[in-house]
């Protein structure tokens, strides 16, 4: 019910699988857009993006392993298009992370 009349409210349900092999989400032909990060093997970008988006270019199964090269690459299926799309999101390593934990975080409260 959430998912067929949330929508016009602007409501929105993720989904998400670590083995796209295995059925444990029953619903996920549902899901008009799909996010595929790094997989395994070239069957499961099609089982996860829509038969035929490993041939329209989504190659998730070489993304790099090394994280400053494929850390937060993925392909995106909209509704719309059946064409997928490369999308990269920032790489943030863990040294950043202790770098920005060491200037401290303002005091909101304050503010």
């Amino acid at each position: 019910m959430l998912t067929s009349q949330g929508r016009s409210v602007g409501y929105c349900v993720i989904g998400a699988q670590q083995d796209a092999r295995k059925e444990v989400n029953n619903l996920r032909n549902l899901f008009p857009d799909r996010i595929a990060l790094r997989l395994d093997e070239d069957e499961q970008v099609d089982m996860v993006l829509g038969d035929g988006a490993r041939d329209r270019g989504a190659l998730a199964d070489q993304i790099s392993s090394v994280p400053e090269v494929g850390a937060g690459v993925g392909f995106v299926r909209l509704e719309a298009s059946p064409d997928p799309l490369r999308v990269r999101a920032a790489y943030v390593s863990d040294a950043d992370i202790r770098a920005m934990v060491a200037l401290g975080l303002p005091d909101v409260e304050a503010a």
